[in-house]
């Protein structure tokens, strides 16, 4: 295991569930803007989500509320909770695998609501992160496409995805 991955676990196990919990909900939800998938989360309002990181003891509670998901310290049994390792998940959120790949071969485990669960499985799966939109919800467009040429030439999304790679 690299040091990278170490640290990144070291991290989860040392700061506090509500301060990982809310930086997650918060930069899910950054990254959901202008993104076809955001508009879809009604279907899953009220719903709780945990995701359970195995190796580094983390529990990460969330909820659907207004087409965002938000930290949620509830205890009751959520409606969707998926179990895995770290690199798993990293893997899944920078699409270097994608979720039916992660769940049929058992790298992540997802109980409860069956229905709300392969909802949420099949968003995931069919995501596709378009930058452009993103970039218009989050600057608006005259800066969207000022923007757009330079990250084009940084790919930021492939040196990220290489650096999940490396971590394992």
């Amino acid at each position: 295991m690299s040091r990278g991955f170490s640290a990144l676990q070291l991290f989860l196990n040392v700061v506090p569930e509500p301060l990982h919990g809310r930086a997650t909900a918060l930069a899910c939800n950054h990254l959901l803007q202008g993104q076809t998938i955001s508009r879809r989360l009604d279907a899953l309002e009220g719903k709780r989500l945990w995701l359970t990181i195995l190796d580094s003891d983390t529990r990460l509670p969330f909820r659907f509320e207004n087409g965002h998901l938000r930290y949620d310290a509830c205890r009751d049994k959520p409606d969707i909770h998926i179990r895995g390792e770290l690199k798993y998940f990293l893997q899944l959120a920078v699409r270097n695998e994608d979720a039916d790949t992660l769940f049929f071969a058992r790298q992540l485990s997802m109980e409860g609501n069956t229905e709300d669960g392969l909802l949420l499985k099949n968003y995931l799966d069919a995501m596709e992160f378009d930058t452009e939109a993103h970039l218009q919800a989050w600057l608006g467009t005259f800066i969207a496409r000022r923007a757009l040429p330079v990250l084009k030439l940084v790919k930021p999304g492939k040196r990220l995805q290489q650096l999940i790679t490396r971590l394992d």
